[in-house]
């Protein structure tokens, strides 16, 4: 087993003793959205754990990130799956998303808005590149402070969300998205389907 599953399996585990079962919620997520076909993109790739989801269900997916570090270990992650040649990953910032308006079926983001540095630019890029529907989950109060206290272990700290799941809902509504709400244990879940 490689170094990096090693690691990412033994957060897992540390996830899941305080209640966050992480690939139980992409699974999910996954379903609640039907996301089973089409062009997807994942904005916050991060370890990569929502791109090894789709992909083990056969989907391709462009998958980006600014972060160097956090693509290396997704990217690493995915050889190790035997997943790589499904995944694109790109580095690039999600706030100026390099994709023409509405070219993908499905943009989702799990656990990204609470590193986002502006989530408002980056929902409004979400939105503008995608065509049908929109998946955005983040952690809700509880889930803030179960990553608070994993990350506390290791002598550093967790971001926290800096918009409201209210705002983010309102947004999708006024550029003329039906959004669906599901709350379960660490998450907050919308899964937004254009009208037009």
């Amino acid at each position: 087993m490689s170094e990096v599953l090693r690691q990412i399996w033994k957060r897992l585990k540390q996830f899941k003793q305080y209640g966050y079962d992480l690939p139980a919620s992409r699974k999910f997520l996954l379903k609640r959205a039907g996301i089973n076909k089409g062009s997807i993109l994942e904005v916050g790739t991060g370890k990569g754990h929502l791109a090894v989801e789709i992909a083990k269900n056969g989907m391709p997916i462009t998958s980006v990130d600014s972060d160097s570090g956090q693509l290396s270990i997704a990217r690493r992650h995915l050889k190790a799956l035997k997943l790589d040649r499904s995944v694109t990953l790109v580095k690039m910032n999600a706030e100026k998303l390099r994709f023409k308006n509405r070219s993908f079926d499905t943009v989702v983001s799990i656990d990204f808005f609470h590193h986002a540095e502006s989530p408002s630019r980056c929902l409004k890029e979400m939105i503008r590149v995608a065509q049908n529907t929109l998946v955005i989950a983040d952690l809700n109060k509880r889930g803030e402070r179960m990553m608070e206290r994993v990350h506390q272990e290791e002598n550093h700290h967790h971001p926290v969300t800096k918009i409201a799941f209210k705002g983010i809902r309102k947004h999708l509504q006024d550029n003329h998205f039906v959004v669906r709400v599901y709350k379960k244990n660490c998450h907050t879940y919308l899964i937004a389907n254009r009208k037009d």
